[in-house]
């Protein structure tokens, strides 16, 4: 969390409800294989990964994080050596292993017995998803074992999943419209003024998700707006924490503090509430912009920060990009500042 971490309250009730779902989705039984380097301390490695394993009577291997952070290859193989059935990670892990990994790392791997990789509990990158989807096949990796979803500990896990094996589905939208009105209209992937974004598919059964606008009104279809949700697997409250758990409730719904909106059915995640920059009437998404100035040469991919600050003279938000560059020359800095803004611009 960037915020001050809270308590979730979650009874046997909520979890069982979210993990009874899942399971039906994925059609998990005790044939499976489930390996996981993700920490025990996080809900997709303590509630997906450890307790799913044990409700459905699944092998589960565990692997330390650091094991996997150190030499991503580490995670491939162990997919390997257990075939393994079922994995998870956030994007980041996806994009180590693109980045991270070589040919002769990969030498003899094959990741045929996957059947289900799941993605989440972060932004879902679409080049990220494809690009490993892309080099992957070689080794056996099929592209509709990747399942990108949604959830959150408020809801136990799990929120939204996609039909299973359907692979990535990517929805190309009219950026300019997007970033000034909020309404994703889609178009043609030729065209250059895009903006990309992964569906995390629908609600699980016995759960709701709705979209909404500042006052509460229900939106309508590829209208971007609060992510709100209800189901059997929500908390009652943060724990000993009176106040957010009253900013969480709205009657019977509950504010993920997401912004996405709805397309056929299937959810899209554009951003976090609290992230989201407004400048010159835009709506500016830091996640999108990392990634792009991540990809300059002389930038260390993943340590870039893009947020607001408050502009006291003017009262308007700045826009402020802190990256973590691999020169230390002065000409070589201002070089890339050069590039950051004109990627910015851009």
């Amino acid at each position: 969390s960037t915020g001050t971490p809270k308590g979730v309250v979650l009874t046997h009730a909520n979890l069982v409800s979210n993990i009874r779902a899942m399971g039906k989705i994925v059609q998990a039984d005790s044939t499976d294989v489930f390996v996981s380097w993700l920490p025990l301390y996080h809900d997709m490695g303590l509630i997906g990964a450890w307790l799913g394993s044990l409700y459905f009577g699944i092998q589960v291997v565990i692997m330390p994080p650091l094991t996997f952070l150190s030499a991503p290859k580490r995670w491939l193989w162990a997919l390997y050596r257990y075939r393994a059935t079922l994995t998870a990670g956030p994007n980041f892990a996806y994009s180590l292993c693109l980045n991270k990994t070589t040919d002769s790392d990969l030498d003899g791997l094959d990741l045929s017995s996957v059947r289900i990789a799941f993605n989440g509990a972060e932004t879902i990158s679409p080049e990220t998803t494809e690009r490993f989807c892309e080099r992957f096949a070689r080794y056996g990796f099929r592209r509709e074992a990747m399942t990108p979803v949604y959830g959150l500990a408020e809801s136990a896990l799990g929120v939204a999943f996609p039909p299973l094996y359907r692979g990535p589905l990517i929805d190309r939208i009219d950026r300019d419209r997007f970033t000034r009105t909020g309404e994703a209209e889609p178009v043609r992937e030729a065209d250059k003024n895009v903006a990309s974004f992964v569906a995390c598919g629908r609600p699980l059964p016995g759960h709701q998700i709705r979209i909404v606008d500042v006052t509460g009104q229900e939106l309508p279809e590829r209208h971007e707006g609060h992510l709100q949700f209800a189901g059997p697997s929500a908390t009652s409250g943060y724990y000993r924490n009176v106040e957010a758990t009253k900013r969480l409730f709205h009657g019977t719904w509950l504010d993920s503090g997401d912004l996405a909106y709805v397309a056929a059915g299937d959810v899209y995640i554009t951003g976090r509430t609290k992230d989201l920059i407004i400048r010159a009437g835009r709506n500016i998404y830091p996640d999108e912009l990392e990634t792009a100035i991540g990809d300059l040469s002389g930038i260390r991919k993943g340590c870039v920060a893009v947020f607001g600050s408050r502009d006291r003279r003017t009262d308007t938000e700045r826009l402020v990009v802190l990256a973590e560059a691999r020169a230390e020359d002065p000409g070589a800095q201002m070089d890339l500042r050069t590039q950051i803004n004109a990627v910015v611009s851009d």
